[in-house]
């Protein structure tokens, strides 16, 4: 029987571009890990004593060099079955908000990144998942149209 496990976040860094936001994906080191050679967004263990956020916020940091100042909790969680270990993955989702000119500092794991318009989002995200958590960060937190926008701000100061 498949395990449940929520020991993983996933957080989708954005910039507001002049033709509309971006979303950052990194490319993942050739024969590192399972998902090795794909464009993903940043996804990190959250390590023991430490909170969902404190993770996200950790992990951002360390794959991109990016201290958001503005950084939401996403009404999304990322679900998928992973055939290798045979278990069903929950991540909380957050979205980090880059300034336009951000310059990113990749770690180890990553060898490049693109900023990725939303109008081609469909077709750059490998995974629906992640497409989906797009569509719930550009409708709810980046055009603001969730009621809970404001309670689902981060404070990171």
């Amino acid at each position: 029987m498949p395990k449940v496990k929520s020991s993983r976040v996933a957080v989708y860094v954005y910039r507001k571009a002049a033709t509309g936001p971006e979303f950052l994906q990194l490319h993942r080191v050739d024969g590192r890990g399972e998902y090795a050679g794909i464009w993903g967004t940043v996804y990190g263990g959250i390590k023991a004593g430490e909170t969902a956020i404190e993770a996200a916020l950790r992990e951002v940091h360390e794959e991109t060099g990016l201290r958001p100042t503005t950084f939401h909790q996403v009404e999304f969680l990322e679900t998928f079955y992973q055939r290798s270990k045979d278990r069903i993955n929950m991540l909380p989702v957050f979205a980090a908000q880059a300034p336009r000119q951000f310059r990113v500092t990749l770690n180890d794991e990553h060898d490049a990144f693109r900023w990725t318009p939303l109008s081609a989002v469909g077709q750059c995200f490998l995974w629906r998942v992640q497409r989906e958590a797009i569509a719930v960060i550009h409708e709810d937190i980046i055009s603001a149209r969730s009621p809970a926008v404001d309670i689902l701000k981060i404070s990171v100061d």
